[in-house]
């Protein structure tokens, strides 16, 4: 059986659970851009001073690609954590969907705030220095939050395998955690290099 034949499988047997995780994240878009313009003006002048600084770093060419990085993957890291945790407790299903949802409502924040504050040139600049790793980093964490919500559910219905099976489905729920962290670098490195990069072309 190869792994495109797994992932389809995966997919098809739980499809519900990625549409409920996609709407939940969508939600959170939505009322991240609704928010936008309920903003008050110290509010508003202090994020549009944080953006026009790392604009500047862009054009100055001293964003640090090694902090970024560096930043960049503890923030997805302490996710997918946090996920993982969650996962392990039945009672932290609700807080995986919540932290799928602030996910949403930070992108749809971040992006309707450029738009609103810099227009087109917002638009751009959402589209080259946020999009890029977020199509990496959305993915894995819908398809994460996905497995660790079904190890949850494993929990709690029991395993008929008895300890023994619940402590393979631990491992292998532990080695995934492992293997979703090394994918993280891989946005990490678009979000450090690619997109100050791309950013540095443009302005």
């Amino acid at each position: 059986m190869n792994n495109r034949h797994l992932i389809k499988r995966h997919i098809s047997e739980n499809r519900w659970q990625y549409i409920i995780m996609t709407l939940i994240f969508l939600s959170g878009v939505v009322m991240g851009n609704y928010k936008v313009p309920g903003l008050q003006g110290g509010v508003k002048s202090t994020l549009l001073a944080l953006v026009d600084g790392y604009l500047q770093g862009g054009m100055e060419g001293s964003l640090q690609g090694s902090s970024i990085l560096y930043h960049a993957f503890l923030t997805q890291g302490s996710t997918l954590l946090a996920i993982w945790f969650l996962g392990l407790t039945v009672l932290g299903l609700p807080l995986i969907l919540a932290i799928i949802f602030m996910r949403g409502y930070s992108l749809g924040f971040t992006l309707g705030f450029l738009i609103r504050a810099k227009g087109g040139g917002g638009a751009l600049i959402g589209l080259l220095t946020i999009i890029p790793q977020n199509l990496v980093y959305i993915p894995f964490l819908l398809i994460w939050a996905v497995v660790a919500t079904n190890f949850s559910l494993q929990v709690l219905r029991g395993n008929p395998s008895g300890f023994s099976g619940l402590l393979r489905r631990l491992m292998s729920y532990c080695l995934l955690m492992l293997f979703f962290l090394l994918l993280c670098l891989v946005g990490a490195f678009i979000e450090a290099y690619l997109s100050p990069w791309l950013l540095s072309l443009v302005m």
